[in-house]
């Protein structure tokens, strides 16, 4: 007897069939289109940057445009990075830079971005960092200026991301592009927190006198540049009304409640007049709050009517992990000054 077709069975295979054909074209069409930009991406390298060198076993090319001390300490795994970069299109279109004055090249200059050196950590996870700076960073040294020429599929995707408050020239594209970083490498540190720790010592021994200030709990050093000896002394319990000026260590404001300050560096917002109020502060609720813990730290060592000055490391400020979505951006392991003005409150408000 004929046995019967089974046409249905044959379809699902046909089909199943084309579909092989199919992904393997498309995969060939993927492969095409790689090496076609890779022979791009290289004949671009060779004409307008020939100095650059290529390792072998890797894809970007670097271009030295400065050297640092030999033998300093190389990039490896986990360690954090202080580099200051800028990235362009191969058109010389800026999309990310740390640098103020090319911001304000570019039409993107804003008075409430901290123009400074990046602080990130070397690991396959940072989407700061594509395989590109990745591999670049494993030929540098501390001190080293450099170019880097990084192909599209050693970039950045969809998926990876700048800090937009860095942003570059509006309209911008870089994801699935071939780029071109300029960036030096200002330092390497094993330790974060011993690195922030020893800069706000230095703050401290550099600028104060021996005798005038003290160290307040780990990583924090303290005086007093307005004494009041008749103010009534600050204890754990009491209310005090705080005005405060926060700043990174190289001077630049981060944040403050007082209006003048806020004016004098083009900051001041008219609609957020509550900004500008004074912050009751009680020294015994500091276990509770997150951010800013100096305040409720350093007040009992003040009397009200005083200004202490004071830097710290981050675990005292705003944690070691920062704020990336603050503006201006706090980064990880970033020591900060403060001054901080106590206040008789009003009578309302007191216990």
């Amino acid at each position: 007897m004929r046995k019967k077709i089974n046409h249905k069975f044959y379809a699902v295979w046909a089909a199943i069939g084309l579909m092989l054909v199919a992904g393997s074209c498309a995969r060939d069409a993927q492969d095409v289109g790689n090496r076609l930009a890779r022979e791009s991406f290289e004949a671009w390298v060779e004409k307008y940057a020939p100095e650059a060198y290529k390792n072998p076993h890797r894809d970007v090319y670097i271009e030295y445009i400065e050297r640092g001390t030999e033998g300093e300490v190389p990039v490896m795994d986990y360690t954090w990075l202080s580099v200051n970069y800028t990235g362009r299109t191969l058109d010389g279109s800026v999309f990310v830079t740390r640098t103020d004055s090319i911001s304000k090249r570019v039409g993107r200059f804003a008075y409430t971005t901290h123009f400074c050196d990046d602080f990130l950590e070397y690991t396959s996870s940072s989407t700061k960092l594509c395989d590109g700076l990745r591999q670049a960073f494993e030929r540098m040294r501390v001190g080293d200026s450099v170019r880097v020429y990084i192909p599209s599929n050693k970039g950045y995707s969809s998926a990876m991301n700048m800090n937009s408050g860095y942003a570059g020239e509006s309209g911008v594209t870089y994801t699935s592009l071939p780029v071109v970083f300029e960036m030096r490498l200002q330092a390497v540190v094993s330790s974060p927190f011993v690195w922030e720790r020893d800069s706000v010592l230095r703050y401290a021994e550099r600028r104060w006198a021996a005798d005038e200030y003290w160290r307040d709990t780990v990583g924090m050093y303290a005086r007093i540049i307005k004494h009041n000896p008749d103010g009534d002394p600050i204890g754990e319990d009491s209310l005090v009304n705080v005005y405060y000026e926060e700043y990174f260590m190289d001077g630049f404001l981060a944040a403050t409640n007082i209006d003048t300050v806020a004016k004098k560096w083009e900051v001041y917002s008219s609609t957020s007049s509550d900004n500008y109020e004074p912050l009751p502060v009680t020294p015994s609720l500091a276990p509770h709050v997150s951010e800013n813990n100096v305040l409720y730290i350093v007040l009992p060592r003040m009397r009200k009517g005083e200004v202490a000055e004071v830097v710290t490391v981050s675990s005292w400020a705003h944690g070691d992990s920062g704020n990336a979505s603050s503006t201006p951006e706090i980064l990880p392991y970033q020591p900060m000054r403060y001054i901080i003005h106590a206040m008789e409150p009003a009578s309302s408000e007191k216990k």
